[in-house]
């Protein structure tokens, strides 16, 4: 009888060879199927597409450099010379949109905010801000935060309790850098940590008022104040920076600090979800939000209390009034223990001292670096603020306040225009851009510093547009490109109504319109503290101006390498000041 023979059996070395044979086109097939697959009608990057890394390994090595994923970006889209083109730079996954067109990135921003919505890579990795309104897509709980705190940007609120306090702390800040002037002796001196520390006292006083009582520059006035010149190491030559050391901050200041690094941290993880998991476990993580969860909670039970006996006054306070205001409305108790206030009182603070900071350093650099403009500025202010100048004194915050100076204005939104950061939407469904497929998912980035903002635009065929976009043309989709549109010029945003050359009131108005702009973004996401951002900027500024000389750096302390994350900040800010 025949022996039975086994089916993993076989003397033949035919299946074998199969076997080898099929393996390598399995894991060629693997290979093609896991390489980026590119957007049909999209310029790319060929090389890339090729690769399963795509246009990482690239961008990851001048990113290391720069530290600025915007400036790889504007590369990309010149090298591909096309308004529209895509980056692959999450593995395995859909591409990135690039798209360098203003007019087609407001159309988009104001009237398709139903196509395209907050950014899931973006909320995923703010996750540990909370109940923040900015984590939010645009739905309910949007709303509802944005309910919360729309008392804080109406005039009243802003002239008649954020203002004086920015005035203020603007005065002690000037105060500060009289007592380096004075130390270093003609040196130059950063004054990046003194702008952070002057924006982050604002914004407690926005939110908390003369409850919070702990200040950033206040620590820096007692240590600065308590130096000598021969305690103080100054430096020989006269063009090396005097080094002075920082007072210590308490540590909800700190949370402050380290919790936006966290979020772009996050942001640029493979997996943010399990990267905010991982981190939550470890003791520094909980300290930060230890501490940040401790000081909100009795800052809210301040203002619960002042709210109470019949007093408004803080962001806290006009927050709680507006939610029992709502929960009247709504038939029920006003929940006033809510996550929600802490939360979104911290994102403000956070958000609104890192971003407008940034911007006060790069004005300082802007203004040290163009002695025209900022002598120009320093005569409008004092025409415009002649009483205080003909008494030899500073202005007073009302002074300022009434003050028209479209000069200052739009010497703040050219610096605003030149490092405006990228805007990015996720298509929330299948869509069209120029006529190219976007499917649901999909990453759209809103370019602000390429064509059509920095440099000459795209042409693109007016077929290929939306049809709302189509309708809304205007005149100022871009500026006169003969112009050098990376250079910073002021005027560029001033009509003139008189001839000549001055730049008072009445000779030009500020039309913050009169090109393209994306820098707090548009439609119903617009940044919520453009107002306030512009107050601080405006009335700090004038005070620098108006106090000092800024006399240039030397070529290693000046520069315009930034550092992106929630805004675009300066690698460095040192000033050489003169006290006028």
């Amino acid at each position: 009888m025949d022996r039975l023979t086994s089916p993993f059996e076989d003397d033949s070395p035919h299946r074998y060879l199969i076997a080898l044979a099929t393996v390598p086109v399995l894991l060629f097939a693997l290979y093609q199927y896991l390489l980026p697959k590119p957007i049909p009608g999209i310029a790319y990057n060929p090389s890339a597409a090729k690769s399963l890394l795509g246009d990482v390994p690239e961008m990851i090595a001048e990113v290391s450099q720069t530290g600025e994923f915007r400036v790889w970006c504007a590369k990309q889209v010149r090298k591909m010379n096309s308004p529209i083109c895509q980056i692959f730079i999450k593995p395995f996954s859909q591409p990135w949109v690039l798209l360098s067109d203003f007019r087609e990135s407001r159309d988009i921003l104001t009237r398709r905010h139903k196509e395209f919505d907050k950014s899931s890579f973006l909320s995923d990795g703010m996750a540990c801000m909370g109940a923040f309104h900015g984590i939010y897509m645009t739905d309910h709980k949007f709303r509802a935060n944005r309910q919360l705190i729309q008392d804080l940007m109406t005039s009243t609120f802003l002239n008649g309790h954020v203002g004086p306090a920015i005035y203020n702390k603007g005065s002690e800040l000037m105060r500060l850098f009289e007592m380096k002037v004075r130390l270093a002796r003609g040196r130059p001196f950063s004054v990046k940590k003194d702008f952070e520390y002057a924006s982050l006292d604002c914004m407690l006083e926005f939110a908390f008022g003369r409850n919070w009582v702990d200040t950033a520059v206040g620590e820096q006035v007692k240590v600065v104040g308590g130096l000598t010149e021969e305690s103080l190491v100054v430096p020989v030559s006269v063009d090396e920076p005097v080094d002075f050391p920082l007072g210590e901050i308490v540590d909800f200041l700190k949370s402050v600090y380290e919790a936006p690094e966290i979020v772009e941290k996050t942001i640029n993880a493979i997996m943010p979800k399990l990267q905010t998991w991982w981190w939550s476990q470890q003791g520094w993580y909980k300290k930060i939000f230890d501490d940040k969860e401790k000081a909100m909670k009795a800052q809210v039970a301040i203002g619960i209390n002042n709210f109470q006996q019949g007093k408004i006054e803080t962001g806290v306070e006009h927050m709680l009034m507006r939610e029992a205001a709502r929960a009247e409305k709504e038939g029920r108790e006003p929940d006033f223990e809510s996550q929600v206030f802490r939360d979104e009182l911290f994102g403000d603070i956070v958000g609104g001292h890192h971003t407008t900071s940034g911007a006060m350093m790069w004005l300082t650099k802007y203004l040290t670096d163009n002695p025209t403009i900022q002598s120009k500025l320093r005569s409008v202010l004092h025409s415009t603020l002649s009483v205080a100048h003909q008494e030899g004194r500073l202005f007073t915050f009302e002074e300022i306040r009434h003050a028209k100076l479209p000069y200052l204005d739009a010497i703040i939104e050219e610096m605003l225009r030149i490092n405006a950061v990228p805007v990015t939407r996720e298509a929330v469904v299948d869509t069209t851009v120029l006529g190219c497929p976007i499917k649901k998912g999909t990453q759209v980035f809103f370019m602000s510093n390429g064509p059509g903002f920095l440099s000459p635009s795209f042409p693109v065929d007016e077929a290929k547009r939306s049809d709302t976009s189509r309708l809304s043309k205007r005149a100022n989709d871009s500026w006169d490109e003969r112009q050098d549109l990376a250079r910073f010029d002021p005027e560029r945003w001033l009509v003139r109504k008189t001839d000549g050359t001055g730049v008072t009131a009445d000779d030009v108005d500020f039309d913050g319109a009169a090109g393209p702009q994306l820098v707090f973004g548009l439609g119903p996401r617009t940044c919520w503290g453009r107002r306030l951002a512009h107050m601080e900027m405006k009335v700090i500024m004038a005070m620098l101006v108006w106090t000092f000389q800024l006399e240039r750096t030397p070529p290693e302390l000046s520069g315009y390498g930034g550092l992106e994350g929630i805004a675009r900040v300066p690698k460095k800010c040192y000033v050489r000041l003169v006290k006028l």
